[in-house]
């Protein structure tokens, strides 16, 4: 096994490679004769937006005098607390709130430091009323703290010590008038009252479990009634009734029984959605299937069946589906779908009766966001704000301007909108905004008539800083401005560093006295190794079910990996093999395959690897008209010498992961013996330890199992696993660039 190991040295040696970018660097900077200065700092990390923010600092003795002060907020996530009164602005650096009724701004909580990776932010889950958040807070790869905090009180409990993480959703929903909240712990669902939680007179939790499942398995109704599925059969649950089914759940069962599902429902992977009358009911099952019920019994009879059909589409794979129900009672699905001829996510909302009908579709769209009364729905597109009166889905307003990164509803027809050079506050039925904070900046400098910093962007957009409230309000399109970079006792300068996190490190030079040179960052200029890189293998045998997931995650975070195509999977899924090779990703081979190579029936010569090779290549060239790169490895990561010469022979190299532990064996396969089981979050912390240990390396991720099933998929976790790389410091590169090495 020779050629494995030169393989596994030139991992190891893949360091010498340079990185496709550094993430952070300083922009232009300007100094006054107070010796104040204002400078930017901007990233490009994969999996976050990139921006510049703008800092403000004085210089005493030649280094700051103090922490720099970011004077811009970018709105990375927005959400509205207190009925409303606070908007709370949240990025990379901290979590800071505007007050909507005075003006005011304020870091609640901040780092001084320059953020080094990904730091993708986490969700918050809300109480309606403003007065509560709930969140994981992050503790491993792929776990963390669920935390209850109150926000008037500044205080916190911890609601669950090894909660599973995620980038999506909080495993938390509150009942309308905020007194309780629902959460999943453990396998088990439990009810808790936020203020008796806060107050320490809560009972204990043993007393408050509801039944098994995930937070899937829950849903509230009508501000009064929580429905909860358990296997086939749904249940009601009046919010007053809580504690008592808690105390006697044993003697009284989980409520009241409402009717029966079709087949077991499966809360890991299944999500439902009831109206506020408790009469309708949609059912996605495995985010494929959607099914439309009629409630109209009060005892065991299984649902009546409006509709029921898997999502379909001829020219895109879906992606993710949400059921929204709006003021008139009526279902509507919000999808997300990946087209196959194109990496521009496409948003449908469709009406949901006797049929599916799709009414509107927008690419490249961000989530919907109802209104509190459900009557409107706002969601951005590119540089637009949509709002639609959901009754009858006809556009009430957009609003241009800018790009947008998030918006809010802060009352029945006010909107906050984060865009990507300002946060404005937006009447709908306005046809203009008021800039309320600059969220980023290309430059920065002092008005020589009022003193006052102005934040300035590419599109000639200034926007001047008041001091005393920390907001911002727009100048409209100013002249570019020069800056002043010396003001006879220092001058600042961008320059070289050794450090591989920057690009550059931003510099006090002292003109007078002795002369001396200091970055204005002490850890800008330290000196650090080379990146280490990471390659990921995407092994796409004969089921495409992770591969939306995995292209639209590689996407978001800017990465690229290799997938490795079979030509079962070619010849079962022609529209997702042509939809992998319209995205940046390699493709490599498979073989034509999916059975072992050594099973007996093959006479495994070179012949035989050499045909099986080109005749992939053609199947590849015939549906996608583009070439396979000459890597490959067979079905099963046999590799033989054999099996290895031949196929250098052919031209091609052989890959090869160095990892005992696979994300294809099934319960099945384990149960028979045929594999050890590991759970995605175990998968993580084997990955990274093997990447700590060697310096980086690849991963190999199944893009779906050919049979058997799974309580969790890898690929399911796969935002997890890329943002533990780049926290840990590793690029992520295409596997070529490790094999040239």
């Amino acid at each position: 096994m020779k050629l494995k190991s030169l393989f596994f040295y030139a991992i190891l040696a893949c360091s010498v490679f340079s990185p496709a970018f550094s993430g952070i660097k300083f922009g232009v900077a300007e100094i006054n004769d107070k010796d104040e200065i204002v400078y930017t700092v901007s990233h490009s990390i994969p999996g976050t937006v990139s921006y510049g923010s703008l800092f403000s600092a004085k210089i005493s003795n030649g280094v700051l005098g103090s922490e720099p002060e970011m004077v811009t907020c970018f709105p990375e996530k927005m959400e509205m607390l207190s009925g409303g009164a606070i908007l709370q602005i949240r990025n990379r650096y901290g979590i800071a709130w505007l007050s909507t009724k005075t003006g005011a701004f304020n870091w609640r909580n901040y780092s001084p430091s320059i953020p080094l990776n990904s730091m993708r932010l986490a969700p918050m889950s809300v109480s309606p009323d403003g007065k509560w958040l709930c969140y994981c807070e992050k503790t491993g790869y792929a776990s963390g703290r669920l935390i209850l905090e109150s926000v008037e009180r500044n205080k916190k409990m911890v609601l669950d010590e090894k909660s599973g993480f995620s980038y999506e959703t909080v495993p938390v929903k509150w009942l309308s008038d905020s007194s309780v909240f629902v959460y999943a712990k453990g396998g088990n669902i439990y009810f808790c009252n936020p203020e008796a939680m806060v107050k320490g007179v809560e009972v204990s939790e043993e007393y408050r479990q509801i039944g098994a499942g995930t937070i899937n398995a829950v849903n509230w109704a009508d501000g009064k009634y929580l429905i909860y599925i358990d296997r086939d059969l749904v249940y009601r649950i009046n919010a007053k009734e809580l504690y008592t089914l808690g105390l006697y759940s044993n003697i009284i069962g989980k409520g009241t029984a409402i009717g029966r599902l079709p087949g077991v429902f499966v809360s890991s992977r299944d999500t439902f959605s009831v109206n506020d009358e408790v009469s309708a009911f949609v059912f996605i099952q495995n985010g494929k299937t959607f099914t439309y019920y009629g409630i109209n019994s009060k005892n065991y009879d299984y649902f009546d069946v409006i509709y029921s059909g898997p999502f379909f589409d001829l020219k895109s794979s879906l992606l993710e589906a949400e059921i929204m129900w709006t003021s008139n009672q009526t279902p509507y699905i919000w999808t997300r779908s990946l087209p196959y001829n194109s990496d521009k996510v496409v948003s449908s909302v469709y009406r949901l009766d006797q049929k599916l009908t799709k009414i509107i579709e927008v690419e490249d769209s961000g989530l919907p966001l109802l209104s509190v009364d459900k009557t409107k729905c706002a969601f951005s597109s590119g540089s637009t704000v949509h709002v639609y009166d959901t009754t009858t889905w006809k556009k009430i307003s957009d609003l241009t301007g800018e790009n947008v990164v998030s918006i809010a509803w802060a009352g029945a027809n006010t909107l906050y909108i984060g865009g990507m050079r300002s946060i404005r506050c937006w009447n709908i039925f306005d046809t203009t905004s008021d800039a309320v904070m600059a969220s980023s900046a290309t430059n920065g400098y002092w008005d020589g008539a009022s003193g006052r910093i102005i934040a300035e962007n590419l599109n000639g957009q200034a926007y001047a800083y008041d001091p005393s409230a920390r907001t911002w309000k727009s100048m409209g399109v100013q002249d570019r401005h020069t800056n002043l970079t010396r003001n006879g006792r220092y001058r600042l300068f961008c320059g070289e560093t050794p450090n591989k996190n920057f690009e550059n490190a931003l510099y006090i030079r002292t003109l007078t006295g002795k002369p001396v040179t200091n970055p204005v960052y002490a850890e800008s200029t330290k000196k650090t190794e080379d990146r280490k890189k990471v390659s990921f293998m995407f092994d796409a045998f004969d089921n495409a079910d992770g591969l939306t997931r995995i292209l639209y995650e590689m996407g978001l975070y800017n990465v690229t990996g290799t997938f490795f195509i079979n030509g079962e999977f070619i010849r079962r899924y022609p529209n997702e093999t042509r939809q992998i090779s319209v995205s940046k990703n390699e493709v490599a081979s498979m073989f034509f395959t999916t059975a072992a190579l050594t099973q007996a029936g093959f006479v495994l010569d070179e012949s035989f690897v050499r045909r099986g090779l080109a005749r992939t290549e053609d199947e590849y060239f015939d549906c996608t008209s583009k070439e396979l790169s000459l890597m490959w490895h067979d079905p099963k990561y046999e590799g033989g010498e054999k099996i290895i010469s031949a196929g250098n022979n052919a031209g091609y190299t052989y890959i090869m992961p160095f990892l005992n532990v696979r994300d294809n064996v099934s319960m099945e396969d384990a149960i028979c013996g045929r594999g050890r089981y590991v759970a995605p979050s175990v998968i993580i912390e084997t990955f990274m330890k093997y990447l700590k240990s060697n310096g980086g390396g690849v991963i190999p991720i199944t893009v779906g199992l050919s049979s058997g099933t799974r309580e969790n998929y890898m690929y399911d976790s796969l935002d997890l696993l890329l943002s533990a790389i780049l926290d840990a410091g590793y690029d992520i590169v295409p596997l070529r660039y490790i094999m040239e090495q």
